[in-house]
């Protein structure tokens, strides 16, 4: 199976569909469960990471035995989504996940109560995995096959260090971007001039001057009325994701109400303390209520 037919695969499925060195073949993933709750996206590093698991890219099916390829997890700090990239190869490789769009559509569940945590100095016993999978006998042509209680390959079968990999939040530039009427002085448009020519559409904001990210807020006058950064002269500048959360929280407050699913997105629960928090919200307490579960 290529990597196009599978790039294709993953793209439509529903599901979480990554490369099992155990089961040596793409499989479907259950999506994580906790307390009979999916994970917010924003977790699902940490649940991972705290199980001594990572999930490989397409790059694994031509590795050495022994020789991680994890995949990367990184958060998009225009949608605030989270996603899986390759991490090696990304242009010829192709794996990617969305994985806060596959926990919205995700039918596939599991607590994995079959792979114990770090701390308790256990280790999943990946042998029975792959028996119970081979005898359950998919043919060889079926893309993508669900591999039951499978999460992804453990580090005690790889060097020492090996471990999910995970980046800086990211931001999406645009390839084509007609010339603006009016000189822009903002920290990110500084930024896009000192950039190297690249056809990537994201960038890494650990590489961002820290006042390109830290930029207090103030308000523009007009009717607008949208915080923007101290350096942006544009008030016609897109919401961000608070921002609709925001506008979204007013109308509701207003008694104008909101669309069905608009409400069903606006907040989420926490999987630790079980409270619940709008989505922009929650990825700043998640990483103080986890305590020392590292959240990318």
């Amino acid at each position: 199976m290529n990597e196009e037919a599978l790039n294709k695969y993953q793209k439509q499925s529903t599901e979480l569909v990554v490369y099992s060195r155990t089961a040596e073949r793409a499989v479907e993933l259950s999506y994580p469960i906790y307390n009979g709750l999916k994970i917010v996206p924003t977790g699902f590093c940490g649940f991972l990471r705290v199980r001594g698991v990572f999930i490989e890219c397409w790059c694994a099916f031509q590795a050495p035995a022994g020789d991680p390829r994890s995949c990367q997890i990184v958060v998009s700090s225009v949608t605030g989504d989270v996603f899986a990239f390759c991490h090696f190869d990304r242009a010829q490789c192709g794996f990617k996940i969305n994985i806060t769009q596959v926990r919205k559509t995700s039918l596939l569940m599991s607590s994995y109560g079959t792979y114990p945590t770090l701390a308790s100095n256990q280790v999943p016993d990946m042998e029975i995995l792959q028996v119970a999978f081979t005898l359950r006998g998919f043919p060889s042509d079926e893309i993508a096959p669900h591999f039951e209680g499978y999460l992804g390959e453990h580090v005690s079968a790889y060097p020492a260090g090996t471990h999910q990999l995970s980046g800086s939040f990211l931001l999406r530039f645009p390839l084509k971007k007609k010339a603006a009427s009016r000189r822009m002085t903002s920290p990110y448009a500084q930024f896009q001039k000192t950039l190297p020519a690249s056809n990537s559409r994201y960038v890494e904001t650990e590489n961002i001057p820290p006042n390109a990210v830290s930029a207090p807020a103030r308000m523009i006058a007009g009717p607008s009325r949208i915080p923007l950064d101290s350096g942006s002269i544009s008030a016609r500048v897109p919401l961000t994701a608070a921002g609709k959360e925001a506008k979204y929280l007013r109308n509701l407050i207003a008694g104008r109400g909101v669309e069905a699913d608009v409400l069903e997105d606006l907040f989420e629960r926490c999987t630790n303390c079980k409270l619940m928090f709008t989505s922009s919200a929650l990825k700043v307490h998640v990483k103080g209520c986890l305590g020392d579960i590292e959240i990318p």
